[in-house]
């Protein structure tokens, strides 16, 4: 389900005092007057907090835009999913941009920002583990409009539109059979998938993953190989109680993945947040550790890449023929598509 923030700015300017005259305009450096800037922000899903949002200024100089602050925003209110306040800025010509959820410490860093030009050399990088939920702009650099505040021009509106920058990586375990005749799956209700050792620990590893993402989402060219380490499967893990599975189907809402929306004795595994692939190609290597309550271990490796796009969920289905996942002889067939805004689909196959 695509989740939408909408920003809306808006902007009152000061107005010149009518002694001031096109001459001394012209002599004098233009003064820092004062404007008072409205923000209305509304978040569309889950209740968000106000401190998780970030906007970043740039101010023109020349021909560039130059990091000027981020725009304060604990004076603002946010109720009914809306943060609304009131800031002001200096005369001048700017780039606004916005984004929600990269504030709190986490598994990336921003770019060092004090008197920095505005360029796709600035960017976030993803350091390992799973990166936050982020939303941005989602736009190249020099699509992102400029407002300008002059002293004596009408007020601005700036209006902005936050959207899900990331991918995210699931795991859905399936007990099913397998028909002979047509080689389709048959999902079938059963005791737990993992068996009666449980599940105590994941690890999802990923090969050429994008580490790099733009100041306004854009993605930028970089890869490196993740690790994300789940210590407490239960927090991220569903068990089915229901007659079917609909995870995945389309419009599913991945955000609020229920057990009845699993068959009974089946799983699904919240997974890793990743940055796009820049080209939106299957390119990102898969492989999955898991190890039971007693020691037990099962390495799951994906022959073909994994597609990792934008403001989709990456769904791997891991269909589960035997007794669990840790009985030595399994057999494991992967199928994987992605869910969200739109689909595809791969074939894979376990070594």
């Amino acid at each position: 389900m695509k989740k939408i923030y909408t920003l809306l700015v808006l902007t009152v300017f000061a107005a010149l005092a009518a002694s001031c005259s096109g001459d001394e305009e012209k002599s004098n450096p233009v003064p820092h007057a004062d404007g008072n800037v409205q923000f209305d922000l509304t978040a569309g899903g889950p209740v968000y907090t106000a401190d998780e949002f970030r906007i970043l200024a740039f101010r023109k100089s020349g021909s560039d835009f130059i990091y000027f602050r981020d725009l304060p925003l604990m004076g603002m209110n946010y109720a009914g999913r809306k943060l609304s306040g009131t800031v002001q800025l200096p005369a001048g010509e700017y780039k606004f941009l916005p984004s929600y959820g990269l504030v709190a410490p986490g598994n990336y860093t921003w770019p060092a920002l004090a008197d920095q030009t505005l360029s796709d050399a600035l960017y976030i990088t993803h350091t390992g583990e799973s990166f936050p939920a982020a939303f941005m702009l989602n736009q190249p650099l020099d699509v992102v409009p400029s407002y300008a505040v002059s002293l004596d021009g009408p007020k601005q509106t700036v209006s902005a539109t936050l959207r899900r920058s990331v991918s995210r990586v699931d795991v859905l375990f399936i007990r099913a059979d397998k028909e002979a005749a047509t080689g389709n799956y048959a999902e079938k209700a059963g005791d737990d998938v993992f068996g009666p050792e449980k599940l105590a620990t994941v690890k999802l590893s990923f090969t050429d993953a994008n580490s790099r993402l733009g100041l306004s989402g854009e993605k930028v060219a970089g890869t490196f190989d993740a690790e994300h380490t789940i210590a407490s499967p239960a927090d991220v893990l569903t068990m089915g109680t229901g007659s079917s599975t609909t995870v995945g189907t389309d419009g599913y809402d991945f955000e609020n993945v229920l057990p009845a929306d699993i068959v009974a004795g089946s799983a699904h595994l919240k997974g890793t947040y990743l940055i796009p692939n820049a080209d939106n190609a299957a390119t990102t290597g898969f492989s999955m550790q898991l190890t039971s309550g007693e020691g037990s271990t099962r390495t799951i490796t994906l022959k073909d890449k994994i597609p990792v796009e934008r403001n989709k969920a990456t769904l791997i289905r891991i269909y589960v023929l035997g007794d669990n996942v840790f009985t030595t002889g399994v057999e494991f067939e992967v199928e994987v598509d992605t869910v969200w805004d739109g689909s595809n689909f791969v074939d894979g196959e376990i070594d």
